[in-house]
This record gives structure tokens, sequence and C-alpha cells, in this order.
């Protein structure tokens, strides 16, 4: 009941906030989580359209979710009602249930695409059991593409962010396991963290991913409004393996020390290299979304909206 109670009081500040301000003029928005609006996309960029997606739906996840949300912005004095507190909070957490897996296991995945984790650079190669639809040959059979010269097959290759991002996107899904699934694109912890942090790259987030062992996960730093008139910096890890988001305070000190780790390892500062890659980036940003990815992925995001 308290949730109710304080998506209430709430709701009528939020629809005087920007993001609301330009839906309210079309009242089909304005509904409960279980009557979600489809919205119909043309004509964008990969960055344009993961975030106007995410865009269209925040008072979606608002009403899903507000007392998390509000809990979060009391305990850290933060603005429940500002704008921009409410777009950073939800636009990762959409994001993120869109790009997460569940846990290190092949065959792993979110509740709204289907990204399944798999494992790399091990025997056996689970990679080397999936097949291309558009002809049904293996990938483990297939020379790779000459950016990716200097690895044996398409079943090997590294999936740097824009191969990542842009298989996802495709009009229609260019894989298929031994089991019949068929999917759009896959990666296990290093390669989603990749594509995540150069999305959000695009966006305007500054990232990075973090490599422990043979874990990778993402960071952001974000700042916050504060009640007061302040505002006040969090990093935001956000692990797209485990289906985990955490928001923890950071001072300027702290701030500071985060932004001269630039990696430990050789594979974590390559992670770092492609997520933040210009050449990564401008394919990222000139790649247009194929409509019927863009009405796949966002009839998937409404249908997991309205199961809450």
């Amino acid at each position: 009941m308290k949730k109710y109670l304080h998506l209430l009081w709430l709701l009528p500040i939020c629809f005087s906030c920007n993001w609301t301000e330009s839906l309210s003029d079309d009242k089909s928005n304005e509904q409960t989580t279980k009557n979600a609006k489809f919205f119909h996309y043309d004509s964008l960029t990969i960055p344009a359209f993961f975030q106007q997606m995410a865009s269209n739906h925040l008072t979606d996840y608002f009403s899903m979710d507000s007392s998390t949300y509000l809990t979060f912005c009391n305990s850290n004095a933060l603005l429940s009602s500002d704008s921009t507190n409410l777009s950073k909070y939800f636009t990762i957490k959409i994001l993120h249930d869109l790009f997460t897996a569940k846990s290190a296991s092949n065959g792993s995945r979110g509740e709204i695409l289907n990204i399944p984790y798999l494992w790399h650079w091990v025997e056996p190669n689970p990679r080397h059991t999936i097949y291309f639809t558009k002809n049904n040959k293996l990938l483990k059979d297939i020379k790779p593409p000459v950016e990716f010269s200097k690895y044996n097959s398409y079943a090997d290759i590294d999936r740097t962010p824009f191969l990542f991002l842009s298989d996802l996107v495709n009009p229609t899904p260019k894989y298929y396991s031994e089991s019949g699934d068929t999917f759009a694109t896959f990666g296990w912890c290093s390669e989603r963290e990749m594509a995540f942090v150069a999305l959000l790259h695009t966006m305007n987030y500054e990232g990075k991913v973090e490599a422990v062992g043979n874990h990778s996960w993402s960071e952001f730093i974000v700042s916050m409004k504060q009640a007061s008139g302040g505002s006040q910096d969090f990093i935001v890890k956000v692990d797209n393996t485990f289906n985990v988001v955490n928001w923890t305070k950071i001072t300027k000190n702290g701030l500071q020390s985060w932004r001269k780790k630039v990696g430990k390892s050789n594979f974590e500062i390559w992670y770092n290299q492609k997520a933040k890659s210009t050449i990564e980036l401008s394919k990222i940003k000139n790649h247009l979304v194929a409509k019927a990815a863009m009405e796949s992925i966002e009839n998937r995001l409404v249908n997991y909206i309205n199961s809450k």
C-alpha cells in the first residue's frame, strides 16, 4: 500500500517534468504498467533508437518500481521529482534490462531480449555449434571479415561493440543454435560490457569496463541533483551477466582516483580501448536500425512491462 501512496503522491509532480511534458499531449501515455503504449520508430541510428525508446518508457518504469526509486532518492537526499534524476536512473535501468543475462552459464539471457551468454576460449567452445540462419553454415567454418583476420573463424571472433550492436538491430536474427533457437547477437561478460559502455558513451554517460579475474562489468559516473540544490556523484555498477545495478556515492577525491584507473590488465585495457574506440563509436553512431528490429525490440519491452 505504501508503494501506491508514494506513487499517487509523486505522479502529479512527475508529469510536470520535462520528459513527461513531451508525452503529455498523448493521453494514451498516461497509463498503468499493465497498458504500456507501443511506440513506432523510423530512420533512427543505434544510439537514437535506444535513447528514444528509453525516454518513451520512463513513466512505465517509474510506475513499475517507484518505491525503489523514492527510497534511493530519500536515502541520498536527492530531488526525486527532478526530470534529469528520473531520466538518468530509469534510462540506465531500462538499457540494463535489455542487455543483461542472469548468470555466467551458456544460454543464460534476460527477460526481454534473447541475447544468450556464451562462453569463449574454452574447450569445447559453445560458439563452434552456432549456425548462420541465412545459409545454415557453422560459424566455425566461415572465414572472419577482414577486420577480424587474425582469428581462425567467424566463431572465434571477440565480439567488439559495433559487431555486437549491429547484429542486435539486424532485420532478422543472424544466428541459431543446434537446439533450433534463433538469436540476433550473443556475448559473454566482456563483450556485453564493451557494447554497453560504448552505447552509453554515445549518450554522454562517462563509463568504463572493469575486469577482475575472468569477470567484467560496467561502471559509470552519474551526477544527481540534491534536494538542497547541490549535486552528488555516484558510481553506478552495471553487471550485465548477473543482472545487477548498484548505485554508490563517490567523493570528489574518489572520482579523481576512479578516472585515473585505466586498467590493471591487458584485457581490461583492451576492453576499454574497444569500448571507446573512435572507429567503433563512429560506426555505432551512424548505423541505422532496421525497422523490423525496432518493432521487435519495442514489442518485447512493452510485453515485459505489461507482464509486471
